[in-house]
């Protein structure tokens, strides 16, 4: 009894000393909560508002200068109006800064300094706008990229200083609270662990609890471990479609740039248009990859294969790299040989993917002076099967014999100064063997360390059965000069010409084709069209023009052959002489309508007219959008069926709207989702239930960045009458639209008739 007892208060004694222990670690633990929750808010309250704030205006910043110069030409009703949309903007900026200012936690100077740069900025940009409204688009180009542009930068700088140190400063934040968690989490486990002593001492019967409390304890492990996976697996794929998206991106920028500078030239405008187009395209499909969920848990991405043509992949890509080689000051060069069919069968995307991929890798690496060369070509037809090699080559830092072996693992770079210089991922090689290998090619690389390095990708493509007959040419008996200083070109092009049933001569420089030129008109067999290059070591292609014009006069057509963008010389060129213009790398397409444009004497192109929709032209639309942006595209799309268009900057305004106005005075609502005040979902609801004559009857139609399945369901379960996805699909917007209001209209004239 006395052991017993002894037992039992010895049991007490520690039963007490672990409640003791207990109340203890609960209250440091309590302690310490109280320490993460505050870091928590204060990680809330000043760097993570300040880095919001300064990441906003960065990307306003970016968004105002990519459509600057467009937006200081831009035709707008008066002075007012154009001072009124950038002081919107400066405004928004301003906001920010003063917020910046009130929660920053580093150097004062640092805000100081923004706030001058923008002050600056504000000041440049409103000179700018004087400026242009006496100066052509190149002269306010110029001004922009002298005066301007410098301000933007010295701001974007300005808010990468604050950002840097607002992100550096969460870090910290950060660092504490998961320190404090794991100090949290040792204390919460040895609180458990005390009780666990305490229950078995107490009642030993009390096991099953603690056997279960510790099978939890293993699953609570599971689930922290599986969560890291996902979260690793998340900044994996993230950083991925960071790569991809990005390179689309830096086509369509390019090419907006260049409509800009060319506003007066309805030509190059609808080339860069064509550009855009493509390159948005290519982008939509990688959102949609993102957004097929299926695809990506099985790690699978789709392959389409269908029919294109070589060409206009090839104009699509072409003037973007040479856009970014020569502001780099890089040469670049492009070849094409053994074209035997212009059109094929493959997966377009991907292949210009792994293309751009590869020329973008060889601009980053090479430094200014420096050369790179795309060479493409095919193989011989075998059972309407062929492959497209295509060879980058460049001048650039090379890699070391161990790096290639690690070339195409995920995130590896040479060496760790090459991720700061370059500001690369490491991911660009991995994805472009991933797909290279979904499309059954293969990719081969040879380097050496400072002496640059050669990609080869060989692609299988299949030939159409149509492509395989052989086409009819028109052009005969004609005489041709072919002048370029590349062999492989003048080689290229006079077995295309050939294909064609002309047999050409051709000449290495400028000088030898002036002389071929004079002979032949001495012996009175003049060249009918010469075909020359324009950039030539010893005579560019307009100097040689000249030439030929003081010999011979207008009787010899003459062609320009340039892989560059050939807006800035066209005046000059077509002074000269010049009749045409083709780009590079030569395709029998494009230069059998080339030769054809200058024997028929018709080298304008013919604009296409832009259909209407006669359904639409004087129907009132009601459009709710509450971005600014995509409110001005809705519009102007709109206007092009001349219909009219009311517009809500959100879900409660349009409600408003539609309420107040008298019976069919609305033909159809086009309604965003996601608005502040009050959203689509909720603004339809509303329509829906009001006591308005046309309630129940007005087509509403979703027009959302809202894109999955649910959505559309959604939609349909608030009300509405269908959905489109953002980006707008113009053709399907007003064929949808159209037969909303076609249904409606029908619909209403079946109640009158009743």
């Amino acid at each position: 009894m006395n052991e017993e007892r002894k037992s039992k208060h010895k049991i007490s004694k520690i039963a007490a000393i672990i409640c003791i222990v207990a109340f203890l670690l609960s209250a440091v633990s309590i302690f310490i909560t109280y320490v993460m929750n505050k870091n928590a808010q204060s990680m809330y309250e000043h760097p993570y508002t300040v880095s919001n704030s300064a990441r906003g205006m960065r990307s306003r910043l970016w968004d105002m200068k990519s459509f600057s110069s467009i937006l200081i030409t831009h035709a707008f009703d008066s002075k007012e109006d154009k001072d009124s949309f950038f002081q919107e903007r400066y405004d928004m900026q301003n906001a920010d800064i003063e917020i910046i200012d009130e929660r920053y936690l580093g150097p004062v100077e640092d805000v100081d300094d923004l706030r001058a740069a923008m002050d600056g900025l504000i000041e440049a940009q409103t000179k700018a706008c004087n400026y242009a409204d006496n100066h052509s688009a190149y002269e306010i180009q110029e001004y922009m990229d002298n005066k301007v542009y410098p301000w933007y930068d010295r701001v974007s700088d300005s808010l990468t200083t604050i950002i840097d140190f607002a992100d550096g400063k969460i870090c910290s934040l950060n660092e504490q609270v998961q320190k404090s968690g794991i100090t949290s989490m040792v204390f919460s486990l040895i609180l458990a662990f005390s009780v666990i002593g305490l229950t078995i001492l107490s009642n030993k019967q009390e096991r099953k609890s603690i056997e279960e409390l510790s099978r939890r304890e293993h699953d609570l492990q599971d689930a922290l471990y599986l969560a890291q996976q996902a979260g690793n697996a998340k900044k994996d794929f993230l950083s991925r479609m960071s790569h991809e998206i990005r390179t689309p991106m830096n086509v369509i920028v390019g090419m907006t740039t260049i409509a800009g500078a060319n506003l007066d030239d309805k030509i190059r405008i609808k080339d860069c248009l064509s550009k855009i187009e493509f390159s948005s395209k290519h982008l939509l499909s990688l959102i949609n990859d993102v957004l097929d969920m299926s695809k990506i848990e099985e790690g699978k991405i789709s392959v389409n294969y269908e029919p294109f043509r070589l060409p206009q992949m090839f104009e699509a890509i072409i003037p973007a790299i040479y856009s970014q080689t020569s502001a780099k000051g890089t040469v670049f060069e492009c070849k094409m040989t053994d074209v035997v069919s212009e059109t094929v069968i493959g997966d377009s995307l991907r292949i210009n993917q792994i293309l751009l991929n590869l020329l973008s890798n060889a601009i980053k690496f090479t430094p200014a002076g420096g050369t790179i060369c795309l060479t493409a070509r095919q193989t011989p037809v075998k059972n309407r099967h062929t492959k497209l090699i295509l060879i980058v080559e460049d001048t650039g830092i090379g890699m070391s014999e161990e790096f290639l072996h690690r070339l195409f693992t995920p995130f590896e770079q040479e060496d760790g100064t090459l991720s700061r210089k370059y500001s690369g991922t490491g991911l660009g090689m991995a994805i472009t063997k991933n797909l290279t290998g979904l499309l059954g090619g293969s990719i081969h690389v040879k380097s050496k360390l400072g002496e640059g390095s050669t990609f080869t990708v060989e692609l299988p493509l299949e030939v159409p059965e149509d492509a395989m007959e052989a086409k009819e040419y028109k052009l005969e008996n004609l005489k041709i000069l072919v002048v370029d200083d590349d062999v492989n070109t003048c080689t290229h092009a006079s077995l295309l010409l050939k294909k064609m049933g002309i047999d050409a001569d051709w000449v290495q420089h400028g000088s030898e084709a002036v002389q071929m030129v004079r002979k032949a008109h001495e012996a009175y067999c003049d060249y009918d069209v010469c075909l020359i290059d324009w950039k030539m070591p010893d005579m560019d292609g307009i100097e040689v023009t000249r030439r030929i014009r003081e010999e011979l006069g207008t009787d010899t057509l003459i062609i320009i052959i340039s892989a560059y963008d050939w807006s800035d010389i066209k005046g000059e060129a077509r002074k000269a002489g010049v009749n045409a213009f083709v780009a590079k790398p030569l395709f029998e397409s494009s230069l059998y309508q080339a030769l054809s444009s200058v024997i028929s004497s018709d080298s304008d192109v013919k604009e296409e007219s832009i259909c209407s929709t006669p359904l639409l032209s004087g129907k009132r639309i009601l459009l709710a959008e509450d971005n600014e942006l995509n409110r001005e595209i809705a519009v102007e799309l709109l206007k092009e069926t001349c219909a009219k268009i009311d517009c809500a900057e959100n879900g409660k305004e349009a409600v408003e709207r539609f309420t107040t106005s008298p019976s069919g005075y609305y033909n159809i609502i086009l309604m965003d989702i996601q608005m502040p005040v009050m959203g689509g979902y909720e603004a339809t609801r509303h329509i829906r239930s009001s006591n308005h004559a046309d309630a129940l009857n007005i087509p509403i139609l979703a027009m959302t960045a809202n894109a999955f399945r649910e959505d559309e369901e959604e939609a349909l379960a608030s009300g509405m009458n269908g959905h489109i996805a953002k980006p707008i699909d113009v053709n399907l917007l007003y064929g949808t639209v159209s037969e909303l209001i076609k249904k409606q209209h029908s619909l209403s004239s079946d109640k009158r008739r009743i």
